[in-house]
C-alpha cells in the first residue's frame, strides 16, 4: 500500500510535469506565415506571434504552479534525507540513563544497605564527579566546602560547578554554614527518609 505521503508527492510531480508541457507548448507556438506571391515568385513571410492576455495568464500561473510543485518535491526529498540521517544517528548512539532516574530506581527497588546505593551512584558517575561524591560518602555523607577543595585539590571554581550541577541532579545538598558551605548527599543516598 502506498503511503499519503509517497502519494502526494507522485501528484505533485504529476502536477509538475503538466504545467511543464503547457507553459513549453505556449512558449514553442509556431509563428504564423503570409504567403507574398507577387511577378510569378513567392515569399513565406513570418509574422511575430503575439501572446493573447489569456496566453499571459496561462503562463504565468503555470509557471507558479510548477515553481511551487518543484521546491515541495525538493523540500520533500531533503526533510526525508535529514529524517534518515538522524534516525541512524539515533540508532548508533547509546542510550543513556540520568543519575536521577537511576536514583529514583535504586530507591524503588529495595536496597540492603546505603552503601550499595552510593556505590550504584558511583558507577553511574565519571571522573571528577565520581572522586568528590566519593569524598564526601568517606566522610560520612558530609563535610564543609572548603575541606572538600583542599582534600581533592581541585580549585574552587571547579568544585563549586561540580557541587551545582550534583545539586541540580538530586545527588548532594548544600547549605550555608559561616563563610563556607556544608555539603552533604542526598537524604535518598544516605538512606534517610525524607521527612518534607
Amino acid at each position: 500500500m502506498v503511503s499519503r505521503k509517497t502519494g502526494i508527492m507522485v501528484l505533485a510531480g504529476a502536477v509538475l510535469v503538466i504545467s511543464g508541457v503547457i507553459v513549453t507548448s505556449l512558449l514553442l507556438v509556431t509563428k504564423p506565415s503570409i504567403i507574398q506571391i507577387s511577378d510569378g515568385s513567392f515569399k513565406i513571410l513570418e509574422l511575430p506571434y503575439t501572446y493573447t492576455r489569456n496566453d499571459a495568464y496561462v503562463l504565468v500561473t503555470g509557471s507558479a504552479v510548477g515553481g511551487m510543485m518543484l521546491s515541495y518535491i525538493l523540500t520533500m526529498l531533503f526533510a526525508t534525507g535529514r529524517n534518515e540521517d538522524k534516525s541512524m544517528i539515533m540508532a548508533e548512539k547509546p542510550a543513556e540513563i540520568h543519575i536521577t532516574q537511576m536514583a529514583e530506581a535504586a530507591t524503588v527497588e529495595p536496597v540492603e544497605g546505603k552503601a550499595q546505593l552510593i556505590d550504584a551512584v558511583l558507577t553511574a558517575l565519571e571522573g571528577d564527579e565520581k572522586k568528590l561524591v566519593k569524598e564526601i560518602a568517606d566522610h560520612g555523607g558530609e563535610m564543609l566546602q572548603n575541606e572538600l577543595v583542599l582534600s581533592l585539590n581541585f580549585s574552587k571554581a571547579k568544585v563549586s560547578r561540580m557541587l551545582a550541577d550534583l545539586e541540580k541532579r538530586g545527588l548532594v545538598i548544600k547549605k550555608q554554614y559561616g563563610l563556607t558551605n556544608k555539603v552533604a548527599l542526598a537524604d535518598k543516598l544516605r538512606g534517610e527518609k525524607n521527612e518534607k
